[in-house]
């Protein structure tokens, strides 16, 4: 099999920036397409390097050195590929309306692992720097090396050990975040929410570094049991412009945990049109009051001449019930 017959096309945050105004500019795109007109889209971050180029061997198939890379990359084979080509494969990417929120997920999740890999190897250097710290000391009376004892591995910032929160306060509860007039609005438990559910007003947030989630003081919350519906009510200006678009985009559903340090909130997937219908089925169906009648003079004049004729026994036999009917029906307020 030719080198040529599978290509690996790549698109860089610029050329996709020209088709979807809020692609995030550390992502790129890379085009995987076999001989037989297949093709699967591979998002990658910009600082991934040659990591990307093994990913990229894993969708096709083949090892890396026998597939065609454009634009060239060193050390790769490569081929030439015509500007109507090109502006065709940009144009199969465009119809793909979701590409920016996979691609701003895609932000996320590197940031993350990035972080939790950079805290990972911190903390193994410090055990290493321990270990190595150790020495071993000969006496006359006792020849065997006494051990140092080593330290607790250190604990990354925002964690503390299990024995510490073992009866600490924590729940946890699911919610929708949504956007509206009154800005973005966050409903603890909708399934549970009444007519006399009222909304808590929330004026100070917090954030995380990469405004995956956001917290909000626990005070705002005030005595709230966790069996009852929770309603929170945040203005725009209390959230970042970029963030503030995600939410404004569609309802999404959030990760909610209440702790004795705040109420903490993870934005989730975009709610489906489906999923509201059924939480709208599911909700209380409101009752129905009775309907009220207004006693007016022609219904004076009927109660009257009804009642005569159940005294005397003869009018209603005088009066045709279709005469009557109408006027009945009349009645009720409509």
């Amino acid at each position: 099999m030719k080198s040529a017959e599978k290509l690996a096309y790549f698109f860089d945050a610029s050329d996709l920036g020209s088709v979807f105004a809020d692609w995030p500019e550390e992502i790129g795109l890379v085009l995987c397409m076999d001989e037989e007109g297949g093709c699967e889209m591979l998002l990658h971050h910009r600082d991934e390097g040659r990591e990307i180029i093994r990913r990229v061997a894993g969708v096709l198939g083949r090892p890396v050195g026998e597939f065609a890379v454009v634009p060239q990359v060193e050390g790769l084979p490569t081929r030439r590929v015509l500007f109507s080509d090109e502006q065709k494969l940009l144009k199969l990417v465009a119809a793909e309306k979701d590409l920016p929120e996979m691609a701003a997920d895609h932000l996320i999740n590197f940031r993350f692992d990035r972080e939790r890999r950079a805290r990972k190897k911190a903390e193994q250097a410090l055990v290493e720097a321990e270990v190595q710290r150790w020495r071993p000391r000969l006496h006359l009376f006792d020849v065997r090396p006494k051990l140092k004892k080593r330290a607790e591995p250190a604990i990354a910032g925002g964690y503390v050990r299990a024995n510490e929160v073992r009866d600490k306060e924590c729940r946890f509860a699911d919610g929708v975040l949504s956007h509206g007039k009154r800005g973005v609005r966050l409903v603890i438990a909708p399934e549970k929410v009444t007519a006399r559910t009222h909304a808590v007003k929330v004026t100070e947030l917090a954030f995380r570094d990469d405004f995956s989630r956001f917290v909000i003081p626990r005070e705002a919350v005030g005595p709230w049991p966790g069996e009852e519906a929770l309603v929170l009510d945040m203005a725009d200006d209390l959230f970042p412009d970029a963030l503030l678009h995600r939410l404004t985009d569609r309802p999404r559903r959030a990760e909610v945990t209440v702790t004795a340090h705040g109420v903490f909130v993870a934005p989730m997937q975009v709610v489906e049109a489906d999923a509201l219908v059924e939480d709208a089925a599911a909700a209380p169906v409101p009752v129905k009051r009775p309907r009220r009648w207004r006693l007016t003079p022609l219904r004076v004049a009927l109660v009257a001449l009804t009642g005569m004729g159940l005294m005397t026994g003869s009018v209603m036999r005088a009066v045709d019930v279709s005469e009557v009917s109408p006027p009945l029906i009349l009645w009720a307020d409509r």
